[in-house]
């Protein structure tokens, strides 16, 4: 694949591998509950006579005026959270901006935000990027040096002393980032900023250098948002509040009442507002969650929201409800990941978890988890080079016949497999359930408190414990790339001893926590990780690396981060369920609204217009 010029003048190399397609469907199962008929709307607008039901605004009347509803955010903080709370993100990423926007129609794009243009070196290992002269909405010039501040306030390990009740996000941590020098300020080894590759070179001119390439760079950025550094720290704990606020995107926050309400108005000083025709976007927080906000909705009292929860219940019975209910990008895949037992059936020996992956019909699991879809194979079809990796067919007979093959037949000398999870959900049970009816092999769902959860799937289980626990991925835009240069800890002790797991848990968690520093600690969790790698799971690392290695040559990358999947598929240390995205129920009246499953940008609103309610 060749290099791709963007109209913007950035080079775009091994990022034009992948880029979701937006897909619309229809969803219909169940009725619509009790509950959601009880429940009565609140919030902003909610007594405004041009907005309550039963009025007929005339022509032309609040056709500037977006009404949205959420679940109250618990801050508006970019550096708390990060891009892991839709309710607050979606707020945030439209009262900043960051260097890069991603792009709604291909999130392996991405637009041009407070930086205009930029470009990489051949070698990956420096980008420079030019910034547009902007102002924050006071008027102040924004210029390179509030990035660089911005980062180091992010960075900071000081960040986890200010109170707030999410952790910091950090936007990033040392095993991912390859920004020069990063991980020794980021833990605490010095706190210096300078010894940091970002750098500004002048008012308009950021550079940030790598120690090695990263497929993941650009993506980053989306979500690392400039804050004003006089307001933030004049008003450390509520610097985003209305009469605090100095912010750089389209729509700063100007009213806010916590579990009621917000508003937001485009901005005079955005560099882009004139191709925003939506003036006004009004919130209302509704805790009750999709019920009571299909209240609203029904009652025309807002135009849109996000639906959390299963969304065919909400418009049973309404067919003109059905093209309302839209689906955001299938980039989200929900499965199964092997966990280390001291019984090792299931590591040592790839047949039998070749027969598991083989005996779920995956049909019948969406059937009882809607909206999601069968999820056949390990990257979701709405990512681009989805049609690359095969997919898991559901073949009970081949299932009966691999068991068989590995001496396990019917189920013998297998112990009783639990899957882990923190929540019951039929889908879960209906996998159990197959396993037994095709294989002979006993399960069953093991539901655990969400911290008891977290501690099992790192390592601190009985020995006893035989199985796997459920889990998910939302891959970012770079997906097959990423699997390739990127594994996390879930990918990489998939296939480690039982005593190497707790050992990692103890350095990690444990007794061992305080033993090394963090940098030591990273060190001896990679070391005791790659030195018990299964063979299979060796093969995947190694075309990891290659593929790491030919990122200046995007086509021949993109052909071994492809290969490395495929690997990484047919081991079956992840064996994959369900696709899945965010739904929204959104009015006709809103036109060019494109919704993606991307925490970091939700949706945006340029372009978008409103017809008259």
């Amino acid at each position: 694949m060749s290099e791709t010029k963007l109209q913007h003048g950035v080079t775009r190399g091994v990022g034009a591998i992948v880029g979701p397609m937006l897909t619309r469907r229809t969803m219909l199962a169940g009725s619509l509950t009790a509950a959601a008929v009880g429940v009565s709307a609140c919030g902003f607008g909610a007594n405004d006579p041009e907005q309550g039901p039963g009025n007929e605004p005339g022509a032309g009347e609040m056709t500037d005026t977006l009404r949205e509803a959420r679940r109250p955010p618990n801050h508006l903080n970019p550096a708390f959270g990060g891009s892991g709370s839709p309710q607050g993100t979606i707020l945030m990423s439209m009262m900043w901006e960051g260097l890069v926007r991603r792009d709604p129609a291909d999130s392996a794009n991405y637009l041009p935000g407070v930086a205009e243009s930029w470009e990489a070196s051949e070698d990956g290992l420096t980008y420079t990027f030019k910034l547009r002269e902007t102002t924050w909405n006071n008027g102040d010039p924004l210029t390179a040096n509030d990035f660089v501040w911005s980062y180091a306030y992010y960075y900071s390990p000081k960040l986890g002393e200010q109170e707030n009740e999410n952790p910091p996000a950090k936007n990033g941590s040392e095993s991912r980032t390859k920004i020069k020098g990063l991980p020794a300020y980021y833990t605490g080894e010095t706190d210096d900023f300078s010894t940091v590759g970002i750098e500004a070179t002048d008012e308009q001119t950021l550079v940030f250098t790598m120690t090695e390439p990263d497929p993941e760079f650009i993506n980053s950025l989306v979500s690392l948002l400039p804050l004003h550094q006089e307001s933030v720290e004049a008003n450390v704990q509520d610097f985003w509040m209305p009469e605090k606020l100095v912010c750089n995107g389209p729509y700063p926050l100007v009213e806010y009442a916590q579990n009621s309400g917000g508003k937001m108005e485009l901005s005079d000083t955005y560099w882009d507002k004139d191709s925003y025709s939506i003036k006004t976007r009004e919130i209302q927080f509704n805790s009750s969650g999709a019920t009571g906000m299909m209240v609203s909705y029904n009652a025309n009292e807002i135009d849109t929201f996000r639906v959390d929860g299963d969304p065919s219940a909400l418009i049973a019975g309404r067919s003109d409800l059905e093209e309302q209910l839209v689906r955001g990008t299938l980039i989200q895949f929900k499965g199964l990941q092997l966990l280390a037992s001291k019984n090792e059936v299931l590591r040592t020996k790839l047949k039998v978890r070749q027969a598991l992956a083989l005996a779920i019909d995956r049909e019948a699991l969406a059937s009882v988890a809607p909206p999601d879809v069968a999820g056949p194979s390990w990257v979701p079809s709405d990512i681009t080079g989805a049609d690359q990796l095969p997919a898991i067919p559901f073949d009970p007979d081949r299932a009966k016949a691999l068991l068989e093959e590995a001496g396990h037949a019917g189920g013998k000398d297998i112990p009783m497999l639990s899957i882990l999870t923190y929540a019951t959900m039929p889908m879960l049970e209906a996998t159990a359930e197959m396993w037994g009816e095709h294989l002979g092999i006993k399960a069953e769902v093991a539901v655990r408190e969400v911290g008891v959860y977290g501690d099992e799937l790192n390592g601190n289980k009985a020995p006893e414990f035989t199985g796997f626990a459920f889990n998910y991925q939302a891959p970012s835009p770079f997906s097959i790339l990423r699997y390739g240069a990127q594994p996390t800890p879930y990918w990489n002790r998939t296939s480690i001893p039982y005593d190497v797991e707790k050992e990692i848990f103890d350095i990690t968690r444990g007794d061992r926590k305080g033993e090394f520093t963090p940098v030591e600690q990273l060190a001896k969790v990679e070391e005791l990780t790659e030195a018990n790698w299964t063979p299979e799971y060796k093969k995947f690392a190694e075309q990891n690396a290659a593929a790491v290695a030919a990122l200046s040559d995007p086509e021949r990358a993109t052909e071994l981060a492809t290969q490395a999947c495929i690997t990484m598929q047919e081991t079956y240390y992840w064996i994959p369920l369900l696709w899945a995205g965010y739904t929204f129920m959104i009015k006709p009246r809103i036109k060019g609204m494109i919704p993606t499953s991307y925490p970091d940008h939700i949706y945006g609103l340029k372009g978008v217009t409103l017809d008259p309610l």
